[in-house]
């Protein structure tokens, strides 16, 4: 032990096969070769004179020290990806990274234009869009992987400070000769309508998938006396074009949000449910506010940019 070091590069090892479950995977996350790392861990754990991990199957399972060493790796990661930021922020060039991320990112057509708003604004602040923690906003924004997230659920955490955006109400939509045109009346559609129809969602989050298959099923009971015991046809489409593409041409009833119509899709049918229901749009970032990053002044931009999305949304039934 007297001649032993633990480096950064040990700490992401011990963090990554723990989060991975094996070494092949971690290595896949850390870019390095699957022998690469396990001639790391092996190095590693003869120089602390102890086991980190055991082999339990086909998983790598912490033992008791290395579990420990997990938890005050990550930390450490943590706080060292903070030191570097700040260093890096003294620079008299710098820019000020600011990473955001929201829940199904690419159905919010209005977004985008909403941060180059902010971006002319504030051209020292370096906006970054982590795509990739779009389907795990909160997770991300807990692990310190994105400093501010848009979500439909936000935490009961004081440790984070929340800021409703918007209140967007769902519709289905689709092509004017589709047989569910047929099921609207008095300008509104049961949502008991759609138990037997392809629906079209964005890539939402679990809990609004739940609570979609929650509405149709309490809706067809309520009407019909009986239970509806088929799984409902849900077909998840990332990209708002390809959403309404397809609907245009009568392949799903579409599911979404009443701003992702737009005033401009005329051969899309807008048919308001009923029961009426709505999604309620929060921005969610660290009370503490470490880096002092302007977020009052994004989360203003964004919440603007968000109701005058919902004001032009198509306002009466379109069927």
């Amino acid at each position: 032990m007297q001649n032993s070091h633990i480096e950064v590069r040990h700490l992401r090892l011990v963090v990554a096969i723990s989060s991975e479950g094996n070494v092949t995977r971690a290595a896949g996350k850390l870019h390095l070769s699957q022998s690469a790392v396990s001639h790391q861990l092996l190095d590693l754990e003869r120089d602390l004179g102890m086991r980190l991990f055991d082999r339990v199957g086909k998983r790598m399972v912490p033992t008791i020290a290395g579990a420990r060493m997990v938890v005050d790796a990550s930390r450490v990661l943590v706080e060292l990806a903070e030191l570097e930021r700040r260093v890096a922020e003294q620079r008299p060039d710098a820019r000020i990274p600011f990473r955001i991320t929201a829940s199904c990112f690419m159905s919010y057509s209005w977004l985008p234009t909403a941060l180059a708003h902010f971006g002319e604004k504030r051209p020292n602040v370096e906006l970054d869009i982590v795509l990739e923690a779009t389907r795990r906003a909160l997770p991300a924004l807990i692990a310190d992987e994105v400093d501010l997230a848009i979500v439909t659920e936000p935490p009961r955490d004081e440790t984070y400070a929340c800021a409703e955006l918007a209140v967007s109400e769902l519709v289905a939509i689709a092509s004017p000769d589709h047989q569910v045109i047929a099921r609207c009346k008095k300008g509104t559609l049961r949502w008991s309508a759609l138990h037997d129809c392809e629906l079209l969602v964005f890539d939402i989050a679990d809990p609004d998938l739940v609570r979609l298959d929650r509405a149709i099923r309490e809706s067809h009971r309520a009407h019909t006396g009986e239970r509806l015991a088929a799984p409902l046809q849900v077909r998840k489409i990332p990209v708002t074009d390809a959403l309404l593409a397809l609907v245009r041409t009568g392949r799903g009833v579409g599911i979404v949000d009443r701003w992702a119509v737009g005033p401009s899709n005329r051969a899309i049918r807008v048919l308001p449910l009923a029961p009426r229901a709505s999604r309620t749009f929060h921005a969610v970032w660290r009370a503490a506010n470490p880096r002092r990053l302007p977020v009052d002044e994004l989360v203003a931009v964004i919440k603007r940019a968000g109701v005058r999305a919902i004001r032009s949304a198509p306002r009466r039934p379109t069927a």
